[in-house]
């Protein structure tokens, strides 16, 4: 049962807006101001599980908020706020709407994690093959997009040829290929 707001009107908010938000607003203020997650540079060297606290807590309210405010399911919610975290990696450039991986010694495999990593949601197949400038489709779909779906690594719809990056090829991206960079 929604609690009742205080307004005028008399109209209900959703406890997640009344309670839920502004008790982890605090949370995240304390780990921010008190567990260095929000300094930069210099000699503090931020907590990683801090970190990625702070980014789902307030991925999750920024989800919520739109969830809320748009009177939208949640899992699309998620995928808007999916959508405006965009992940930059020095070993993808885009120029005209195409993404071109610039390290040409990796194989096909991580170059493709890469392009899905460094897109905001779904990519096609198509646009893969092209970036890629694979010289065979039906051989990248066998050998490279069903290869890594079975490792778990993508989401590979052959139906619509759309490719999703799961978590666990995220944490492949940033655990594997992008240290290599730094």
């Amino acid at each position: 049962m929604p609690v009742r707001s205080s307004s005028k009107n008399g109209a209900s908010a959703p406890r997640s807006i009344q309670i839920q938000i502004p008790r982890m607003l605090v949370a995240l203020y304390e780990i921010r101001n008190n567990r260095n997650v929000g300094h930069v540079g210099g000699d503090v060297d931020p907590n990683h599980m801090d970190a990625v606290c702070v980014l789902q807590m307030s991925k999750w309210i920024v989800a919520e908020l739109v969830r809320v405010l748009h009177n939208v399911d949640t899992d699309t919610a998620t995928d808007i706020v999916d959508t405006l975290v965009e992940r930059e990696t020095p070993l993808i450039w885009e120029v005209r709407g195409r993404k071109r991986v610039l390290d040409t010694g990796l194989k096909m495999k991580p170059k493709t994690l890469l392009l899905l990593y460094a897109s905001n949601g779904a990519v096609s197949e198509r646009d893969l093959v092209a970036w890629l400038e694979h010289s065979n489709a039906s051989v990248y779909r066998r050998d490279v997009l069903r290869a890594a779906h079975k490792e778990r690594l993508i989401e590979y719809d052959g139906s619509t040829g759309t490719v999703h990056l799961s978590p666990r090829g995220v944490a492949y991206v940033e655990d594997e290929l992008l240290p290599k960079v730094a």
